[in-house]
């Protein structure tokens, strides 16, 4: 009987240690449907963006606290199983000081949070400025996008475990085009 119980708790252990875990936003794991996640994110004070209407397909914006303010977020879903993956932060702004001073604010939030993440910055591409936070659950991107007449700081948490089949699904779509002539 003991030796039945050992192997139970090994095994249990065994399984637990191997679990995965899901990056987190505002506390909630990115996980579920894209209308499980949003109705937690309703029961902390958020709502269905009047500019949800104008979003495509996978995405859905919400309003909510955020930093002392009302912010716009956009919860990104696989559009055939309605999976989230992610969950983006956009605010422009239209002098370059004020998006570095969100920016800085961000990433110095971001450090203190995420301390065992891999830090790394830049990042490849044409940004004002640009930083990730990488662990085993997913990644978080902190970026400035300067624009004609705007700058934009623009946060993206991604989850590994739910945007892998995104990827290898976008990935396979592509290697189809190009077998198919279409590229």
């Amino acid at each position: 009987m003991t030796r039945l119980i050992i192997i139970i708790i090994s095994c249990l252990c065994y399984i637990q240690a191997f679990s995965e875990e899901h990056l987190k936003f505002l506390g909630l794991p990115i996980d579920g449907t894209v209308n499980e996640y949003a109705s937690k994110l309703i029961s902390k004070g958020f709502y269905v963006s009047p500019d949800n209407k104008y979003a495509g397909k996978g995405l859905r914006v919400m309003e909510g606290p955020f930093l002392g303010n009302t912010e716009q977020f956009g919860l990104h879903y696989d559009v055939d199983t309605k999976r989230m993956w992610s969950v983006t932060f956009i605010r422009s702004f239209f002098k370059e000081t004020d998006a570095k001073d969100l920016y800085n604010k961000l990433e110095s939030l971001l450090h203190e949070k995420h301390n065992e993440a891999k830090y790394e910055s830049p990042l490849e591409g044409s940004f004002v400025s640009s930083c990730s936070f990488q662990n085993n659950k997913g990644i978080i991107t902190l970026i400035i996008i300067e624009r004609d007449y705007d700058y934009q700081v623009k946060m993206s948490y991604t989850d590994r475990i739910n945007y892998r089949p995104v990827y290898k699904k976008k990935r396979q779509k592509e290697l189809d085009d190009v077998e198919n002539g279409l590229l």
